[in-house]
């Protein structure tokens, strides 16, 4: 399909098989196979010219209850309670009883989102979709800080997920043990690059000190909405660097509505409203919170966001929230391929898998979006395999990857931007809309580019089919709904 990276989900020896409840940082994961193979993995990467992004964990260990007792026994480096945060236990307490009886949690925002919607009705607070530096009124962490009267940074690090074992890294051996670990991955295994896994949990000041010693990037998982909290996780307010990456999630949440009308978001922590669909899919979320990014001057850069329309996480795959409707996928696919940023792209997601969860008791969760890819054969005829080979030749051959972006245009069915090509000698223009597959019709987009001069003409580098006719009056009018990247050619280039 011609991607650069492979990430790959924490390898380490855990309780589960996606990695991210670790009971011993030096061992590899039996079921995934051995030290020798994960460096045969690295080395293999490398011979493709491509790079290994590994995925890793600061925050927590496995649980610490097993059988309904406190067991740190099998946990490799931190078997001591000192290792652990232990908010707000009191002194006459063991810390099995503290244990058992439930550490705070790292955030509890019911009480604080009913709250927050009396403020929003009475206009006292601005939030939703229509104010794209804070699209979604939910005081999950980060989002919506001080209007959150019970949001405390502190306890966001020092509480904990149920009875994982959260880290207290203020701690000279975890801090210790956490260094050379980390630098050790990189030294041992040639790791090119990571993610790291509930960033926002970590103190900042810890997860800017693993970013200086760790010398590769580091791509932060930060699920919020706000975008000056996002941005702060890149460089704070007082200009310290903390990370050199995110993943995108401000964009991601507002693309199932963009191209689908999938509602993803749960404003107000009204969660039983994830899952459904809308009359209409609408662009002007997506749009909104591009432009407020790529205008905002909060950001140091752009380039490494990563992007995606699905993952391991969130509530479903693209597959199903776009009804497997091949044109709407194909626009989301693009945008996540040619916006601003890394673009990422889900396993399986070439296969076309539809995990998803849904509303009620039986809820599977997560474990519904991590299906077996095995099952697939790993074919490469599926059609989402074939076009995202497509996408990547594009982005490739038109040097689109690191260029500036501008949003020349949007509206609730369509959105229209441009990236630097070519070291920015060139533009390519994006073209995406939210029809669906039975539309048939033409589709007008206003403005388009200039006719292409001294020879050159404008091809589109998804089909290799000449678009330079169809310019007109400033617009361009599209032979169909398939999203559309014009680039411009000499005339006697065919793009294949």
């Amino acid at each position: 399909m011609g991607f650069d990276c492979i990430w790959i989900t924490p390898p380490f020896d855990s309780n589960g098989y996606m990695g991210y409840d670790a009971i011993n940082l030096f061992e590899i994961n039996p079921h995934f196979g051995t030290k020798a193979d994960l460096k045969k993995l690295s080395q293999s990467l490398h011979n493709r010219g491509m790079c290994l992004v590994m995925d890793i964990v600061l925050n927590h260990m496995r649980s610490l209850k097993v059988n309904g007792k406190l067991n740190m026994s099998s946990i490799v480096p931190f078997d001591k309670p000192e290792y652990y945060h232990q908010r707000d236990r009191r002194p006459d307490q063991s810390f099995e009883d503290y244990l058992l009886s439930g550490p705070p949690p790292a955030f509890d925002g019911s009480m604080d989102s009913r709250n927050l919607e009396k403020l929003v009705k009475k206009k006292q607070v601005s939030c939703g979709t229509e104010h794209p530096e804070q699209t979604e009124c939910s005081c999950f962490p980060g989002n919506m800080g001080q209007s959150c009267p019970s949001y405390n940074a502190q306890q966001q690090v020092e509480g904990w997920f149920g009875s994982l074992g959260d880290l207290n890294h203020s701690h000279p051996y975890v801090r210790e043990q956490m260094l050379d670990w980390v630098t050790g991955l990189v030294t041992d295994y040639d790791v090119d690059a990571f993610r790291l896994d509930t960033a926002i949990y970590v103190d900042p000041g810890f997860v800017s000190e693993v970013q200086q010693v760790v010398g590769v990037e580091i791509l932060g998982e930060a699920t919020v909405n706000n975008l000056t909290y996002q941005a702060n996780l890149m460089r704070d307010a007082q200009g310290e660097r903390i990370l050199t990456g995110l993943l995108n999630f401000p964009p991601f949440y507002q693309v199932p509505t963009a191209f689908c009308g999938y509602i993803l978001d749960a404003e107000f922590a009204k969660y039983n409203t994830q899952g459904s669909w809308r009359s209409q899919a609408d662009m002007t979320g997506l749009a909104q919170v591009m432009m407020a990014q790529l205008s905002s001057g909060r950001y140091e850069s752009l380039d490494l966001m990563g992007n995606f329309a699905d993952n391991h996480d969130e509530f479903a795959r693209v597959e199903h929230y776009c009804k497997s409707d091949k044109v709407r996928i194909k626009n989301a696919l693009t945008w996540v391929m040619m916006a601003q940023g890394i673009p990422i792209v889900y396993y399986g997601t070439e296969q076309g898998l539809s995990g998803h969860q849904h509303q009620g008791p039986t809820n599977p969760g997560q474990d519904a979006l991590r299906e077996s890819l095995w099952q697939t054969r790993f074919r490469t005829d599926a059609w989402q395999y074939r076009f995202l080979a497509v996408l990547n030749r594009a982005r490739k051959d038109n040097s689109i990857g690191a260029g500036a972006s501008e949003i020349k245009f949007f509206s609730s069915e369509s959105l229209i931007f441009t990236r630097a090509s070519h070291g920015g000698t060139r533009e390519a223009w994006v073209f995406l809309n939210n029809a669906n597959s039975s539309a048939t019709s033409n589709f007008r987009y206003c403005p388009g580019p200039l006719p292409g001069i001294d020879g050159q003409a404008w091809f589109d580098a998804i089909s290799g089919n000449r678009m330079d006719q169809r310019l007109s009056k400033g617009c361009f009018l599209a032979p169909d709904a398939e999203p559309k990247v014009l680039v411009l050619q000499l005339e006697n280039v065919i793009i294949e």
